[in-house]
């Protein structure tokens, strides 16, 4: 075996290597066995791996029938390794690869993957087999660290998935059960879906539930408020930038892009959201380059579309383009059949978040959550139940822990704050409204979140009274 390849030339000089060089200098361990099952051959790769000087081995037996021990040549230890190549001797094997576990003369434990090559003879017979020993310890440890985040992957994934289920949405009465099935029969398709409801309704649970129980349920779910935004900011976060981050439709890429408040994107973009829709495909602004997009829409709004429609506030075919599959969900006081289910639910989920035992509800408190009106919805329910359940100690909720105040019946919401005084002679509701929000605006600069804080309006209904009045055109 180190005989001289007089055939391969190595470099100018024109020396020549031997195969016990080539072998000997190799990466890999290399070790060889004759066919008296003897190794003739062991580099120093294979002394790294193993443990074991070549001195102490060569010339040694290595004979095991059944590939369990070969301590006659090195050991317990590292015999796993060296059985196998018997194989390709007893069965004539052309090639024979595995991967095991050794561990090696001091007692460090590696994998190794082994590849076994029968050398024959003359007479047709496998004279000689060659194997090649790798260390994949740190290959097979990415390996099991790839799969343990695989399984917390499909662990989320599948929390995810039951979390935004249907059948997690509380609902009792009529109208939420209608809505909820043909959000069942919609959310498996790609069709675009048009959400109407006020604020605090659940619309964008009803979006999420609708892209976890479709076929794009392995992509992103990207969710945007359209009233967040000063015009020129909603444009880039919609389509991006050659400057900034992609936009919306571009991460959105593959799964669900949910554009909340869609009445309040201003008509001369909604003209680019339109082409998008249509086209499949985006401009970042600052770029001519198309950008093809495949997003499924769902979007929703508390504002009449089609009202706006009217008004030339937003555009007919948008808007048809968007209500392909409308879905409304009703406010909470038009379903109060829903609201002990939901109380529960609220219970339970707020005492396993705080540790606490799920308290009860006095009478006098149940009668206060089924007699308000729930102007905030559900938004408003879910926060008066979790300070409730941080507030109770006693395991009773009382009608103190409930940040809400009895009505009188047939009573309107009063407000005490109130500094206005009604003349005798009365005044024109809409003149009165419309210089409030001259005032403001000229005491904010004309800065429409400033203008709406001193109003003590959203920004979005500020925008509404403004387009109202005919005010728009004078506000930044």
């Amino acid at each position: 075996m180190a005989q001289v390849i007089e055939a391969v030339p190595f470099g100018k000089s024109g020396k020549t290597l031997s195969l016990h060089d080539l072998i000997e200098n190799a990466i890999d361990g290399i070790f060889i066995i004759d066919r008296n099952r003897r190794l003739v051959e062991f580099n120093r790769a294979c002394e790294s791996l193993t443990g074991y000087n070549r001195a102490d081995v060569i010339g040694r037996s290595v004979f095991c029938a059944h590939a369990v021990q070969c301590q006659n040549a090195v050991g317990e230890s590292m015999a796993g390794s060296l059985c196998p190549s018997l194989g390709v001797f007893q069965a004539d094997l052309a090639h024979r690869s595995e991967r095991m576990k050794a561990i090696s003369r001091s007692g460090e434990v590696r994998w190794i993957e082994t590849h076994y090559t029968p050398i024959h003879g003359s007479d047709g017979g496998v004279e000689y087999v060659m194997g090649i020993l790798r260390d994949v310890t740190s290959q097979v440890s990415l390996e099991e660290q790839q799969d343990r985040l695989a399984d917390q992957l499909g662990n989320y994934r599948r929390e995810v998935e039951s979390r935004y289920s249907f059948s997690r949405i509380v609902a009792r009465s009529e109208a939420m059960l209608a809505t909820l099935e043909l959000a069942r029969e919609v959310a498996p398709t790609g069709t675009t879906v048009l959400i109407t409801g006020e604020g605090g309704t659940g619309k964008e649970l009803l979006a999420r539930a609708i892209h976890f129980n479709s076929g794009r349920k392995g992509g992103p779910f990207v969710g945007l408020n359209c009233a967040s935004y000063e015009d020129g900011d909603l444009e880039a976060e919609l389509f991006g930038s050659e400057r900034d981050r992609p936009g919306c439709f571009e991460r959105a890429g593959g799964g669900t892009l949910f554009l909340d408040e869609v009445g309040e994107i201003p008509v001369p973009l909604q003209a680019r959201l339109l082409r998008a829709i249509q086209e499949k495909e985006i401009e970042r602004l600052g770029e001519g380059r198309p950008i093809p997009v495949d997003v499924r829409l769902v979007v929703a709004t508390q504002r009449n579309l089609e009202e706006r429609v009217e008004r030339n506030l937003f555009r007919l075919d948008l808007f048809h383009r968007l209500r392909v599959f409308p879905l409304h969900l009703p406010p909470l006081r038009e379903r109060r059949e829903d609201i002990p289910a939901l109380v529960s639910h609220l219970l339970d989920r707020f005492a396993r978040e705080t540790g606490k035992k799920v308290p009860v509800l006095s009478p006098e408190a149940d009668a206060l959550l089924l007699g308000h009106a729930w102007e905030g919805n559900v938004r408003e329910l879910q926060n008066v139940i979790e300070r409730a359940v941080i507030l109770c100690e006693g395991g009773t909720i009382g009608a103190a822990h409930l940040a809400i105040r009895p009505r009188a019946e047939g009573t309107a919401k009063s407000d005490d704050t109130c500094v206005f005084d009604l003349p005798p002679e009365g005044v024109c509701l809409e003149e009165l409204e419309k210089s409030l929000l001259r005032q403001a605006l000229a005491r904010s600069g004309h800065n429409k979140t400033k203008a709406a804080r001193l109003l003590g309006l959203s920004r979005s209904t500020l925008r509404y009274r403004l387009e109202k009045h005919n005010l728009v055109d004078s506000t930044p």
